[in-house]
């Protein structure tokens, strides 16, 4: 059985048919919108890294200087003071006491009120974009053995030019112990 050529020309260039195009396009489409909201998730992650690295860093600063004062200083030998970008001072009190913790985790509870007393500071970290604040607090409480002294320090970002990035950027929380 042969098959004429003119049949076979035919089929040769007859071309694509509309629900091959159709079904060609739907999957180029979800292709570009998945790598779209790939690269979309990767920038607020990367936003958010950003966030809390600099929360984790100006805790340990806030912690730095807290853990240099000896824990029997009183009076203005018990404070330190840092700096932020806009050129306010915050004093940091360095005597027991100080912001609330979250009874299940001993973690610094930011839905409560900031603590009075020098135990918090509103700190702003500049940038080229834009500015960017942070809420620090601590608590001093005595220690597990006499002459030392249980020192937690949380941070998080307060506002953000890139709201959807701090949607999931954690406060976070720091402990260490100093004294003998």
């Amino acid at each position: 059985m042969r098959i004429p050529t003119s049949r076979l020309r035919k089929s040769r260039i007859r071309g694509f048919s509309i629900l091959e195009v159709l079904i060609a396009s739907v999957v180029l489409t979800v292709g570009l919108l998945g790598g779209v909201v790939l690269l979309s998730v990767a920038t607020a992650s990367n936003s958010r890294s950003k966030f809390d690295t600099t929360a984790t860093t100006l805790a340990e600063s806030v912690m730095e200087r807290i853990v240099s004062i000896p824990e029997n200083a009183t009076g203005p030998a018990a404070q330190s003071s840092i700096t932020d970008c806009t050129g306010s001072t915050f004093l940091i009190n360095t005597a027991v006491g100080g912001a609330a913790l979250n009874a299940t985790n001993d973690r610094i509870d930011f839905a409560q009120a900031a603590p009075s007393g020098n135990y918090s500071m509103r700190y702003v970290v500049c940038s080229s974009n834009a500015n960017v604040t942070y809420e620090v607090r601590w608590r001093i409480d005595n220690g597990p053995v006499a002459g030392t002294q249980l020192v937690t320090v949380g941070a998080k970002v307060l506002n953000a030019s890139q709201s959807h990035a701090t949607l999931f950027a954690f406060p976070v929380n720091i402990r260490t112990l100093r004294g003998d």
